[in-house]
């Protein structure tokens, strides 16, 4: 059986592997560096959540291939759901469109929101700062960095340790 130290080493191997690939692939379906890195970060919060790092690697890239698809595609389907300005809408023409909501979004919602408040709760202070600039107030990293009042390649590593460290709380508490 592993031990945390060697998830931990296991999980910092698989993004150090991946993080460049997985950029790469989001940044030219999405097109701009700051979405891309957003959805890149989502992609590695999620894999710390649910990705099983005992599977051979050609698993492992593809689910996160798969995983990042599936934020591209979801990132795109909000983008196209947003109001798009037309001369009617100028005029005072256009009504709005409510969403009809999901019944089980909010329960959903709610588990997902205590499960990520009792994680960064764990986590020193600092990493749950930048993860929740990043990932809770969707800030660039430069913005994270500015908010912070640190160098946008401390606010990158930053990042990249408060994600560690909150695998590891993750994968001791499996």
């Amino acid at each position: 059986m592993a031990t945390a130290e060697d998830s931990r080493v296991r999980f910092e191997a698989i993004y150090d592997e991946h993080v460049t690939l997985i950029h790469r692939f989001i940044y030219a379906r999405v097109g701009n560096r700051p979405d891309a890195e957003d959805l890149t970060g989502q992609v590695f919060m999620r894999a710390v959540e649910q990705l099983d790092i005992d599977r051979p690697a050609p698993q492992i890239s593809a689910w996160l291939y798969r995983v990042a698809q599936n934020a591209v595609a979801d990132y795109w389907r909000a983008f196209y759901r947003l109001p798009q300005i037309g001369a009617e809408q100028v005029a005072g023409a256009w009504e709005p469109v409510m969403p009809q909501p999901d019944p089980h979004a909010d329960a959903d919602a709610d588990r997902a929101s205590t499960a990520v408040r009792r994680l960064l709760a764990r986590l020193p202070e600092q990493y749950a700062r930048v993860l929740e600039l990043r990932f809770l107030h969707r800030l660039s990293v430069a913005e994270t960095a500015g908010q912070m009042g640190i160098s946008h390649g401390n606010a990158k590593v930053l990042q990249y340790r408060a994600l560690r460290k909150a695998a590891l709380l993750v994968e001791t508490d499996g």
